[in-house]
């Protein structure tokens, strides 16, 4: 297999002009005047999309961005075979010096990328306290996304995984964790299930639990039929309740994009490649509601990570929520999810993250390993962004619970 060739962010003078073209001649719609409290109902306030507009023609330096990613994060590209393609894959893969590191894939999902390791990974590599465990971590794009290439051919979770896992191996780690929010939690539940000869052990911050069988577990299912009837789920806290009616929330009046994008993602593709605004409008409406109290998204940070999918152009980015929405991908994805995970897991769960499960539910339709459960009083589905040390010492707890050093040693990993 090809080694990694280093990999540094140019974008051609050319690209960036165009992309800055547009955005100065971008035109807005106009915007309704709404109720305090509902500003966000109709989507994107026009006021904050000008506001953006303004900052990115007068104020954002993509240069000054380019320069700073390439120089705090260490990137490569591989390619890797995959079905009937080779794959380029970019990543990001920095090596800790501590002799007992111990390797951490981390996976993003969408609206995020890559750029998510960039608030965890010194921490992660180089920990603050000498005595805390430090891993070697390896945060790749997506196949679709970012600097990875887009695949021809259908590409579903399960392939996701296999080319993550391939990743893993060619880079010399015969075993490792994987950490994962979004998709990187259903991705490496994958890793979990399908290559668990590898991957030794998962920590995911979003708990997506299917429901429950009638024959393995009729009284938790009885508990999330009567407290989805009821809105009160018999035997949990309050706080469990209002996580699972905001789960319905963002179900009922947040899903639009998932449709959008998991029944005509070539469609959506369309607008959002040929306009870069429009891109980041598209995105940003989305990170509103997906953080805690108190967290401000930078503009910076915004059309950033914007940016990333901008200078992608692919429909790669939405094609994942088409091939587990259409019949075909979704009985893969259900009977994938169905299976009971035998290898230590970790749970840290954020009150803002829309998607949840209380440990009852996770345990009767996910797994009986789980090592640690974390409910934070804050934070949301961004946690590596917004608590980096918080999910941090979760991912060590994790580590050491799950006796994790002993099974990577196991392992007999060849030297990095």
């Amino acid at each position: 297999m090809a080694k990694p060739t280093p990999f540094n962010i140019a974008i051609s003078d050319s690209d960036l002009k165009w992309i800055t073209d547009r955005v100065k001649t971008t035109r807005l719609p106009a915007g309704k005047q709404l109720p305090p409290g509902q500003e966000w109902s109709f989507g994107l306030p026009v006021d904050v999309a000008w506001h953006l507009r303004e900052f990115w023609i007068k104020e954002y330096k993509w240069r000054t961005v380019e320069a700073r990613l390439n120089q705090e994060l260490q990137m490569y590209t591989l390619l890797i075979p995959h079905g009937d393609e080779d794959l380029t894959i970019h990543f990001v893969h920095h090596i800790s010096p501590a002799t007992n590191a111990i390797p951490l894939l981390f996976i993003h999902g969408w609206p995020g990328s890559f750029l998510e390791v960039q608030p965890i990974i010194n921490e992660l590599t180089h920990p603050s306290s000498p005595t805390a465990q430090a891993y070697h971590v390896v945060a790749p794009s997506l196949p679709g996304y970012g600097f990875s290439s887009y695949p021809a051919r259908r590409f579903e979770v399960g392939d996701h995984a296999a080319v993550l896992d391939k990743l893993m191996l060619a880079l010399g780690y015969n075993t490792y964790i994987a950490q994962g929010g979004d998709w990187g939690s259903i991705i490496s539940r994958v890793l979990a299930v399908d290559h668990k000869a590898h991957c030794v052990g998962i920590h995911i911050n979003m708990i997506f639990a299917l429901t429950h069988s009638l024959f393995s577990s009729p009284i938790a299912l009885g508990r999330l039929i009567f407290g989805y009837l009821t809105g009160w789920w018999p035997g949990s806290s309050s706080v469990t309740t209002t996580r699972l009616k905001r789960m319905k929330w963002w179900m009922d009046d947040e899903n639009g994009y998932r449709e959008i994008q998991g029944t005509k993602p070539q469609t959506i593709a369309y607008p959002l490649v040929d306009s870069p605004f429009g891109m980041m409008c598209w995105m940003r409406d989305k990170l509103e509601h997906l953080v805690g109290e108190g967290f401000v998204w930078e503009d910076e940070t915004v059309i950033t990570w914007a940016m990333i999918y901008i200078l992608n152009g692919t429909p790669g980015p939405s094609e994942i929520y088409k091939t587990t929405m259409d019949p075909e991908g979704k009985t893969k994805l259900i009977v994938a999810l169905s299976k009971m995970i035998t290898i230590p897991v970790g749970v840290s769960s954020f009150p803002k993250d829309p998607m949840y499960a209380p440990q009852w539910w996770a345990e009767a339709s996910m797994t009986n390993k789980i090592v640690l459960w974390r409910e934070h009083e804050d934070g949301g589905h961004f946690s590596s962004v917004e608590k980096p040390k918080q999910l941090a010492e979760d991912i060590r707890e994790f580590t050491v619970n799950g006796s994790i050093l002993d099974k990577v040693r196991a392992g007999k990993d060849k030297n990095v």
